[in-house]
């Protein structure tokens, strides 16, 4: 085996050969054991030349099929990597250096409005974007070897849209730069979706901010028609001076509608929520609308059959479709009216959301929903405008048409139900305010009617009166101390505490729910500690002026 075969025979030649020189003519035994010699050898030899050709035909067999597995292993595994680039929700361009396009997968054609690859292949990169930020791009590769960034791109029919970009050198097994290879991801949605929760947040704050601004002037007003009050209980009717003071309570109601308005859009009541039907409140509102509005505005209810109920306050879904309905006379123009343009419709409708229309509100949630449209053909918004809707005090109507809190309002109480609004409009295309409410499964239920409030009466018993405002207290003060009452003021929760627990024997406290220091709800529990069966008040906003 070590020998082969040439080595083998080559020793069995010159052996025969040896032997006939030296052994010629004589011994013919030796020539036949010779002969049989090599005979024997060359069979040997062609055995072992079968085994081992057997024995290479076997290896060969063997790599053949380990070649073959390999090839199949790598056609499988490119295919596999083919179809996820192809099929990926990801657009992936690829590029020779200078940014001639070579290759677009399917979901690039879809982002940019083409139908076939060969409509891109070929063209420059430059070609998809707007402005110079292609070649800006181009221009850093050589440097950095890849580039991540937003960039605004363009369609096949001019159209432009944003769109999140990688950008990386291809390179081969030398690392010498053969390519580039892009993949975009649509920012379209992100977009919007950041900038409804940037516009949440802003409402928010500005919510926070008005909530602290209310509450102060709500008890500026507070003290101011309690004092009105007093004087107009000391003045004759037929003055002069009862007139001038039922002016300035007159001014005080008009600022006092203010801050209710201002606490709808702060989200700091709740109102009187019961289970109803949007379908009776929008009838209702329509029946004021119809008496109120220019006969030129056809007015039209499209209102959905078996509407599901919601747990709302009735009076703030009247104010929700008041307002939406004034902003949209008010957007009607004359012009448009003259040409029998002016057409209001408020309409109903059970919706439900599933997971992919969710995506498109920030604070939706899936489920089943009443939706409320109120649509019209006025002059319609900009998309700056769109921005700003709900903003407290931003209108476009002049000083005496409006305080522009209507819409701030609507967005309040709206927010306040856990709904959610979706507005359409475009300049000159009227405009559709969509609005969402959660359905809810509870039973309406059977309300008594409401008595009327009793008037005021003389009594007798001690009252607490704590409000960190020092007028507030007095007026309050002197008001039950009018009515027969025994009054003792706190300026905040640990005077009142103190002074409660100094054997007075209180019967009431009114007591206000958000002071500086110790608060309302803290007091409030310090104070059933005390005695669990005291009676208390608790004043989250003004107590009205008939009280």
């Amino acid at each position: 085996e070590g020998l082969g075969e040439k080595t083998i025979l080559a020793v069995m030649s010159a052996l025969r050969l040896f032997c006939r020189r030296q052994l010629e003519g004589e011994a013919l035994m030796l020539r036949s054991s010779l002969d049989a010699t090599e005979l024997y050898t060359s069979r040997a030899l062609e055995g072992f030349m079968s085994a081992q050709e057997a024995l290479i035909l076997k290896d060969q067999e063997q790599l053949r099929r380990a070649l073959s597995t390999a090839l199949e292993n790598q056609s499988r595994e490119l295919l596999v990597k083919n179809h996820a680039i192809n099929t990926s929700i990801n657009g992936i361009m690829l590029t020779d250096l200078d940014g001639k396009v070579t290759w677009v997968n399917s979901s690039f054609l879809t982002l940019w409005g083409y139908a076939a690859a060969e409509e891109v292949i070929g063209s420059h990169i430059e070609t998809f974007w707007a402005g110079d930020d292609a070649r800006r791009v181009l221009d850093l590769l050589p440097a950095t070897g890849g580039w991540r960034g937003e960039l605004a791109a363009r369609r096949k029919d001019q159209s432009t849209f944003s769109v999140e970009l990688s950008a990386s050198l291809i390179r081969n097994e030398e690392g010498r730069a053969i390519g580039i290879m892009t993949s975009f991801v649509d920012a379209t949605e992100r977009k919007r979706l950041q900038a409804q929760i940037i516009q949440a947040q802003k409402m928010d704050a500005l919510g926070q901010l008005a909530g602290g601004i209310t509450h102060d002037f709500n008890n500026l007003l507070t003290a101011i028609s309690g004092y009105l009050q007093l004087l107009l209980d000391d003045v004759p009717l037929d003055s002069r001076m009862h007139q001038d003071l039922m002016q300035m309570r007159a001014a005080v109601d008009r600022g006092t509608g203010l801050t209710r308005q201002l606490r709808y859009f702060t989200r700091q009541t709740s109102g009187n929520r019961q289970v109803l039907s949007l379908n009776e409140v929008a009838r209702e509102t329509w029946e004021i609308l119809k008496r109120t509005f220019p006969p030129d505005i056809a007015i039209t209810l499209a209102l959905a059959p078996s509407l599901w109920s919601i747990e709302a306050d009735p009076n703030q879904m009247s104010q929700v479709l008041v307002n939406l309905c004034v902003n949209a006379r008010d957007a009607m123009t004359d012009a448009r009216l003259a040409r029998g343009d002016g057409r209001l419709t408020i309409e109903t409708a059970n919706v439900e959301l599933a997971e992919e229309r969710v995506g498109k509100y920030v604070t939706a949630w899936p489920g089943k929903y009443v939706a409320v449209r109120v649509r019209d053909t006025g002059i319609g918004m900009s998309p700056d405008l769109l921005d700003r809707l709900f903003v407290p005090f931003v209108t476009t109507k002049n000083v005496r048409s409006g305080t522009g809190l209507g819409l701030a309002v609507v967005y309040g109480i709206v927010t306040n139900h856990q709904g959610f609004i979706d507005v359409q409009s475009g300049v000159g295309q009227g405009t559709v305010f969509e609005i969402f409410f959660p359905m809810t499964h509870r039973e309406r239920e059977t309300r008594a009617e409401e008595a009327l409030p009793p008037a005021i009466v003389h009594g007798h018993g001690t009252i607490l009166v704590v409000d960190d405002e020092k007028q507030i207290c007095e007026i309050m003060s002197r008001v039950l101390t009018n009515c027969g009452y025994v009054v003792i003021t706190a300026g905040d929760g640990r005077e009142a505490l103190s002074k409660f627990g100094r054997g007075h024997e209180i019967d009431l406290v009114i007591l206000d729910m958000m002071m500086p220091g110790m608060g309302g709800k803290e007091c409030l529990g310090r104070l059933r500690e005390q005695d669990p069966g005291v009676e208390i008040v608790q004043k989250h906003v003004a107590l009205p002026r008939s009280t």
